[in-house]
């Protein structure tokens, strides 16, 4: 399948406990405050890290659901341990997770399961070969606004263990959930 402008990308997407939803949330909105940067709370972000992205049509959204749906089913609950605080040229803020068998394991599944059917997405970021798992806690930074940030993300206590939760499809650009599915 070659890339076609009008294709859609979709995200896949895991998801955590109620409490570490809520702790990141709320590290979000403090960050968003401090800063004036509220990209994620004025998009609807949730706490997520995302395990693949693909290139679909909107008539090959009802298959691509179904396929992780089933995909879903046959995954076993999980845990994420967050070890550190990273970012991306000071312009993302994010938890970075240990990159474990857990994890490793979903992203290279859903891409042995998509990647015969979809184009990979996002310039190949999170093909496993290439994969660098993070939660973003905020995006598009500039460099004051991450001086102010970083004291913010730093109040999480680390190491950070997390019970995933479910798995989504999200369409992007508009960001919008499209189904979750529980683990």
């Amino acid at each position: 399948m070659s890339y076609d402008p009008n294709t859609i990308t979709y995200a896949v997407s895991i998801h955590f406990s109620k409490e570490v939803n809520e702790l990141i949330s709320a590290t979000e909105k403090e960050i968003a405050e401090i800063t004036g940067n509220d990209f994620m709370i004025e998009n609807k972000v949730p706490p997520h890290i995302t395990i693949g992205a693909f290139h679909g049509t909107k008539k090959d959204e009802v298959r691509l659901l179904q396929n992780v749906e089933d995909f879903t089913r046959e995954q076993e609950p999980g845990i994420v341990q967050f070890k550190e605080i990273g970012n991306f040229n000071e312009k993302v803020l994010f938890l970075q997770p240990e990159k474990g068998e857990y994890l490793v394991k979903l992203n290279e599944g859903i891409h042995q399961l998509l990647l015969p059917e979809y184009e990979k997405g996002e310039n190949g970021y999170y093909v496993p070969e290439v994969w660098f798992p993070h939660m973003t806690l905020a995006i598009r930074l500039n460099q004051d606004q991450y001086k102010k940030a970083l004291p913010c993300a730093q109040k999480i206590k680390l190491p950070l263990r997390a019970n995933v939760s479910e798995i989504s499809v999200y369409q992007c650009s508009p960001f919008l959930l499209l189904k979750s599915f529980a683990i």
